[in-house]
């Protein structure tokens, strides 16, 4: 991802605290050099939760949600994988509880043990969601 790319996703973005200041250099980062996408989801709830404004993230939650899916594994195979869909979320820890209940009550996977992980799509994946 370029500079400019990285501007369209997060214009005019003021953290209150440097802890968000820290989050949105961070999160800059990992999409200048292809970092870990559960690093980018955990760095967009950080700012969320930060900025107080509520549009300001919009590019940037519409480009995770078209670019990211959570992979859904039980003992070590993966079993299902879902559309990451932000939602009513408002923080990490509701989005995550939000995504187990899919799992639980939509998708009804009844393994005892269910691991989530956040990647990347592969490229006919997300191409095909900007058509």
């Amino acid at each position: 991802m370029t500079h400019e790319e990285i501007a369209e996703l997060l214009p005019s973005i003021t953290p209150k605290t440097s802890e968000g200041a820290d989050l949105l250099l961070d999160l800059r980062e990992l999409l200048l050099s292809d970092g870990h996408p559960g690093k980018c989801v955990r760095c967009f709830f950080g700012l969320m939760g930060d900025l107080g404004q509520p549009g300001a993230l919009a590019p940037m939650r519409s480009w995770l949600e078209r670019h990211l899916e959570i992979e859904v594994s039980s003992q070590g195979q993966e079993i299902d994988s879902l559309d990451l869909q932000i939602g009513t979320a408002t923080d990490l820890e509701d989005f995550c509880h939000q995504a187990i209940t899919t799992i639980r009550m939509d998708r009804h996977h009844r393994h005892s043990n269910i691991q989530l992980r956040f990647r990347f799509k592969t490229t006919n994946q997300a191409s095909s969601i900007n058509t």
